[in-house]
């Protein structure tokens, strides 16, 4: 979707759409827009695709974008099931925040 301000908010006017449709995210219907450019995953949510200018976005390296796409087993709508919006911020779990570290597990036995 062409977005006016697309400078302040740092999206490429030329990116090439990978997907786009519409998903109730937390009980909220948006229009979801995955797209790229040659570096960076440009994820765009529209919670009224009639007014292209209103949006929530997020803007990730290729690399990051590949790696989340890799955990939800290359299925857009699997990496959408992750997202939230908190604060009127689109998050995506695993992403947004730290996961636990496995190797930092501390388990604590019982001494006889």
């Amino acid at each position: 979707m062409p977005i006016k301000n697309h400078d302040f908010h740092g999206i490429d006017p030329k990116r090439k759409v990978l997907y786009r449709n519409f998903h109730d995210i937390r009980g909220t219907v948006y229009l979801v827009e995955i797209s790229r450019n040659a570096l960076k995953v440009f994820i765009l949510l529209f919670p009224n695709f009639e007014i292209p200018d209103i949006f929530l976005s997020e803007i990730m390296p290729e690399k990051k974008a590949q790696k989340l796409m890799t955990d939800s087993n290359n299925m857009f709508e699997e990496l959408i099931s992750k997202f939230y919006v908190k604060y009127g911020k689109l998050q995506i779990a695993g992403f947004h925040g730290q996961q636990p570290d496995p190797r930092r597990h501390i388990t604590v036995s019982p001494t006889s």
